[in-house]
């Protein structure tokens, strides 16, 4: 964990700063970072559900396996993740603004490309290219917001960021499924261009121009190689165990390199002038403990999100509409819980309001225990939306609390380090779930069997039992990420 979490930490702390020293808005430039970057933040976002809703129609039109065109998702997943320290990083030292927006740039040709693509190794590489400007974004996304805001707003402008987050989620399957109706395929990228260009012209006008720094720069160079190789053998190992299975050697050699790697990443932050990651911010409970409430927080997702559309649909016998509908209903409850919290959060203290957003979780994962195949649509709404508001509740009041631990010069980092762990996190999140979910239902259905049921009776029952053994799973992992953000609030010695 430690490896995962080291942020170098100054003597300057923006939190230290009241509201009175802090530089007067007077041309409301925090509102105008705060829009430039939540147009940008929903086009990226919005990318990754929307090319996976894709996924069925390109095995068809490229007439390729499953397997490959898995490979136009996973490529974007795999690659953001592991350049998302270092272009953090980099942003302060080139500069937030140059980035940012070099990134929106990059992202933008990257859907264009993917556009014209010819061929489905054509559409992988222009999607790894969409992936090196997306990451050059949400690295210095939540920086640029946190530097546009006063310490005492800034659960107030995260809490509205998250609201830019949320609204990708919810349009990428929307969008992507009504441009896949009546449009071709190629209309997922292509319609989306001019937004991308939009929010790159917006970052050149409205965002502040970067400080120079008048340091020489020494680019920890080998820390930034290890950090990237661990993490990119490291999230691409746990994606291949739902393909080849959680014994497979090319899981264990892939994971093993990305771990080494990773390891060596640690040993070379200790001895470098200018690191990456100063793993002495362990030193700082604050810090750490909200790091790793995030952190557990996004393994548990995938065990709700992967395993509830199998329960509602091969379970309890919804259609796709029906579920998709349900889904929105927990986008929608955390488009509402997000910016009250941060605003809330502002007024009494971040480590409250993320411990009551974890622990909302929790009480819905509770109540879900109750859900069978006989629960109706009306008693799971409010249920379902009870962990939509709770993740819009914990989301501001933690991401304030991490960014408002960092120095102002490394915000890049900080910014980049929330997106690094949320990623990894999801990324492990996705194989342990789908594992254990297969697993378990398969020891389901052999009990089911021996009751003497028919095929669909065992096969929608295993379904169910299965889910609840995953919300269990999900329960512990939110009332471990509980304890940390109980915890976050207490002072360093």
């Amino acid at each position: 964990m430690k490896l995962l979490t080291g942020l170098y930490f100054l003597n300057f702390d923006s939190s230290q700063i009241s509201s009175e020293e802090w530089p007067a808005d007077q041309s409301g430039y925090k509102w105008k970072a705060l829009a430039t970057i939540a147009l940008g933040t929903i086009t990226v976002t919005m990318d990754a559900s929307i090319a996976n809703i894709s996924l069925p129609t390109l095995t068809r039109v490229f007439n390729a396996e499953l397997t490959t065109v898995m490979w136009v998702s996973l490529i974007f997943t795999v690659v953001g993740t592991s350049l998302m320290l270092i272009l953090g990083r980099i942003g302060d030292y080139l500069g937030k603004k140059l980035i940012y927006t070099t990134g929106m740039l990059v992202f933008t040709f990257g859907m264009a490309g993917c556009s014209i693509a010819q061929s489905v190794g054509q559409l992988i590489a222009f999607r790894a290219l969409q992936a090196v400007g997306g990451a050059m974004t949400i690295a210095c996304g939540q920086a640029v917001i946190t530097e546009a805001f006063p310490p005492h707003e800034r659960g107030k402008g995260l809490g509205l960021f998250g609201v830019a987050i949320s609204i990708g989620f919810i349009a990428g399957p929307v969008l992507g499924g009504f441009l896949l109706k009546w449009l071709e395929w190629r209309s997922i990228f292509y319609t989306r261009i001019p937004v991308g260009l939009m929010a790159f012209f917006m970052a050149l006008v409205l965002l502040k121009k970067d400080s120079k720094r008048i340091e020489k720069i020494e680019l920890d160079i080998m820390g930034a190689l290890t950090s990237s190789a661990g993490l990119f053998c490291f999230v691409f190992g746990m994606s291949q165990i739902a393909k080849f299975g959680i014994k497979s050697p090319m899981v264990y050699l892939f994971m093993g390199i990305g771990v080494l790697s990773l390891f060596i990443f640690t040993l070379t932050e200790r001895n470098a002038k200018d690191p990456i990651v100063d793993l002495t911010i362990f030193k700082n409970r604050t810090f750490s403990y909200a790091i790793y409430s995030l952190f557990l927080t996004f393994i548990a997702m995938p065990f709700f999100f992967l395993i509830v559309p199998f329960y509602l649909m091969q379970g309890v016998g919804l259609s796709s509409s029906t579920t998709g509908l349900l889904f929105a209903v927990i986008a929608l409850a955390t488009i509402a819980g997000s910016p009250v919290s941060g605003w809330l959060s502002d007024r009494f203290g971040p480590h409250w309001f993320s411990s009551l957003g974890v622990g909302t979780i929790a009480a819905a994962f509770v109540l879900m225990r109750g859900f069978d195949l006989q629960t109706t649509i009306g008693q799971m709404i409010p249920i379902l939306a009870l962990f939509g508001f709770g993740m819009g509740v914990f989301q501001a009041p933690n991401s304030s609390t991490i960014m408002g631990s960092a120095s102002r010069d490394r915000l890049g980092a900080a910014s980049a380090l929330m997106g690094t762990v949320r990623q990894v996190g999801l990324s492990v999140g996705m194989a342990l779930a789908g594992t254990i979910f297969s697993a378990r239902k398969v020891i389901h259905e052999s009990e089911l069997n021996l009751q003497g049921l028919d095929r669909v009776q065992t096969a929608s029952l295993s379904v169910g039992e299965a889910f609840q053994d995953i919300l269990l799973v999900s329960l512990f992992l939110q009332l471990l990420a509980l304890l940390f953000c109980l915890l976050s609030g207490k002072k360093s010695p």
